[in-house]
């Protein structure tokens, strides 16, 4: 945080003023002025700013919430999420954040938008190929402990696999006839 001049500016999604230490960026305005950010922070330990691709608009990841915004603003233009831990790059220019149950697709051009749900609670090994994330997916139920696979389309936004589905469409065990 900066020990003189101008404080910083607390950001944060209810615009309440934060005094305890987040994440603490500074910006350069395209006039040449600075201005010092101090973000709330998620639950995780992912600290990284991007360059999005498409937009002069930057994602910030303060431990695991992102915030969208463009350097000469103080507002963001979208605050969402909590507990990101991960950030893959598909090769088409997005980027895929990982939380414990699901993703969420950060486009070029900023916009975003989240997978329905893959895991039960975790997901881990994932990885990027062609636009199809894959990766495990934590199934705790019935004492199996098991990690099942899953595919999603980013294309066609579609899933195979998980573990949060898995029990769907399937006859219950009370009923035998």
């Amino acid at each position: 945080m900066p020990t003189y001049g101008p404080m910083y500016i607390s950001v944060t999604e209810s615009d309440e003023t934060f005094y305890s230490e987040g994440f603490p960026v500074r910006f350069y305005k395209s006039d040449g002025t600075d201005w010092v950010a101090n973000f709330k922070p998620g639950w995780t330990d992912l600290k990284i700013i991007y360059e999005l691709k498409d937009t002069a608009n930057l994602l910030v990841i303060a431990c695991g919430t992102c915030y969208i915004l463009n350097p000469d603003e103080i507002k963001p233009i979208s605050i969402f999420g909590v507990g990101y831990s991960t950030v893959l790059n598909a090769p088409d220019g997005r980027l895929i954040l990982q939380d414990q149950t699901d993703l969420t697709i950060i486009e070029p051009d900023g916009t975003h938008w989240d997978t329905e749900r893959i895991s039960w609670d975790g997901l881990a090994e994932i990885k990027v190929e062609n636009n199809l994330v894959s990766g495990l997916a934590y199934n705790p139920m019935h004492e199996v402990d098991e990690w099942i696979e899953f595919k999603y389309d980013l294309d066609t936004k579609t899933l195979t696999g998980g573990s949060y589905y898995s029990f769907e469409n399937k006859k219950p065990w009370w009923k035998i006839w």
